[in-house]
């Protein structure tokens, strides 16, 4: 027989990644904050407002003082640069390819 409290410890245990993948995913962090560390400022500002702070667009502009468009112009090219720098550099990385269903 299970207690409540042993499935509870059983499930939270196979929950928790392995430490090569928790250490993978450190490294993969550390890397995305050095590239936006390299980001012109104001990129770096909407990047952080909006994904860290789950902004909107227009709230994004009244804190930066600008126009919404002007905002998805900075974030649409600060992904950008973020996509060719991760890609320049990451080119040993195993790519992801989902699978199609027939």
């Amino acid at each position: 027989m299970m207690y409540l409290d042993e499935e509870v410890i059983e499930a939270r245990e196979s929950e928790q990644p392995m430490p090569f993948d928790q250490l993978e995913q450190k490294e993969a962090a550390g890397f995305l904050l050095r590239i936006i560390a390299a980001l012109p400022a104001r990129q770096q500002e909407v990047i952080q407002l909006k994904f860290q702070n789950d902004l909107s667009y227009q709230q994004i502009a009244e804190i930066m003082k600008t126009t919404a468009n002007n905002i998805g112009v900075l974030l649409h090219t600060a992904l950008k640069t973020l996509r060719q720098r991760y890609g320049e550099v990451a080119g040993d990385f195993i790519r992801f390819e989902p699978r199609t269903t027939e």
